[in-house]
Formats: structure tokens, C-alpha cells, sequence
């Protein structure tokens, strides 16, 4: 401290030093909570379900979908997000359900495959396996389906002017102030996010915001521009 400054601190009542002083100690006890409180929340950190990607394929009797996934384990729409896991989901539409059916494909020179199990709810050949295949214009998959065999050239449906997951939840947020600011405190984000992109002859993103008592408000927007569809809560 300088020589004026002490000067004029000589002229102050010892009650206004000490007050100074409290008042000091209080800010700086309190500067924490306060950067806390005004912290900006990533809502993309609180994504427990992500599809960023679809390739589509279709000959004479078969429909092939593959997506690219990331989902939490173990999966529930409970509003708490947990660590999460990628995958690539593999969806074959066949003549029939009672033939053994096996699909091979190949990824940066490693093969993988394996026998597809049958869905008996959706009438699909399913495969899964732990692999990101989110940044891919194409796949090509073998199929083995009883006696018959076939390759299918899967293309993606995002091109350039899909818009991507972040974009469109960040979209979201600043049109949906109230949902999030209602959901989100010092603590962070009190829920769970799920965001799909879908595709019904051109893109779209699913997505639903989900709190901790399992509600959930859900929205389709158009993967182009960012447009809400449709929205609803239940």
C-alpha cells in the first residue's frame, strides 16, 4: 500500500476499516459459488442417446438399414444420463423370418459380421457390434440369407446440408428457453437427452428431453433447417 493510500485509510473510522474488511472476505468467500451459479451448460454432455447416421440399401425382397449409434448402459428413459457406449446397428427386412441369415462387412481393412438374430416384435433380421461408423458415405454389406447370397452398398442419407446433432440441440435450447432453464440449475442439467436422426424420405432428428420424473417432451425438427415439426409431452 502506497503512502496516499495509507493516508487516507488513517482518516477512516476503525468501524468503516473493519466493515471494508468483512465486506472484502465475503466477496471472495462467495466469488466461487457465484462463477458457479453463471457457468454455461454443455446440454450435448447430457445426450444418453445419440443416432447420427443412417445408411439405406433395398433389392428385390430386402430392406437394409445400418445406423450409427451411441447409447447408455443400461438403457432407460429415467431423465439420468450415464456412460455411454458405440455401436453400429444393422436392420435386414428378408422374404421370410425362418432362414439362418449372416452378414460380413469391412471398416479401415478390419472385417466384422456375424450371425443376424431374428426380431419376432418387428419381423427383422438384427445385428449389433461396437464400432463408430458415424463419419462413412457407404457401407457394404454381405449377406448370407439361407441359400441366397447378395451385397448391399448402403449410402448415407447425410449429405452436406444436414444439419448436425450438436447444431440442431443447440437450435433447440434457444428456442426452448423455458424447458431447459426450468431444468437446469448450479448443479448442471437435472434430466436426459436423446437425439435420432430419422429418415422418411428425407431426414429428420427425434429429439426428446426427458426429466428426472420420467417425463418427457419430445420434438421433431427438420434436419435441414432446424424447423420444429411437431412437438408434444408425455
Amino acid at each position: 500500500m502506497n503512502v496516499s493510500s495509507t493516508a487516507k485509510l488513517s482518516f477512516l473510522h476503525p468501524k468503516k476499516i473493519l466493515k471494508i474488511v468483512l465486506l472484502t472476505i465475503v466477496c471472495f468467500c462467495f466469488l466461487p459459488f457465484f462463477v458457479s451459479c453463471n457457468k454455461e451448460v454443455r446440454y450435448f454432455d447430457y445426450v444418453s442417446e445419440l443416432r447420427n447416421n443412417i445408411f439405406l440399401a433395398e433389392t428385390d425382397g430386402f430392406s437394409l438399414r445400418v445406423y450409427s449409434v451411441t447409447k447408455e448402459s443400461p438403457y432407460s428413459a429415467d431423465g439420468v444420463p450415464r456412460e455411454t457406449n458405440v455401436r453400429t446397428e444393422i436392420w435386414l427386412v428378408a422374404p421370410s423370418g425362418d432362414k439362418e441369415c449372416n452378414v460380413s462387412f469391412s471398416v479401415d481393412a478390419q472385417s466384422y459380421g456375424g450371425e443376424m438374430s431374428f426380431d419376432n416384435v418387428k419381423t427383422e433380421y438384427y445385428y449389433a457390434c461396437p464400432l463408430d461408423i458415424s463419419a462413412l458415405k457407404e457401407l457394404v454389406c454381405h449377406i448370407e440369407y439361407g441359400e441366397t447370397t447378395l451385397d448391399l452398398t448402403a449410402s448415407s442419407v447425410v449429405d452436406e446440408s444436414t444439419l448436425s446433432p450438436e447444431t440442431v440441440l443447440q437450435n433447440l435450447v434457444t428456442v426452448e428457453t423455458e424447458l431447459f432453464q426450468g431444468l437446469t440449475d448450479k448443479y448442471g442439467f437435472a434430466g436426459e437427452i436423446y437425439v435420432r436422426l430419422i429418415y422418411e424420405d428425407s431426414p429428420y432428428y427425434y429429439v426428446g428431453v426427458i426429466d428426472r420424473n420420467g417425463q418427457t417432451n419430445a420434438f421433431l425438427i427438420n434436419a435441414k433447417s432446424g424447423k420444429i415439426l411437431a412437438k408434444r409431452q408425455s
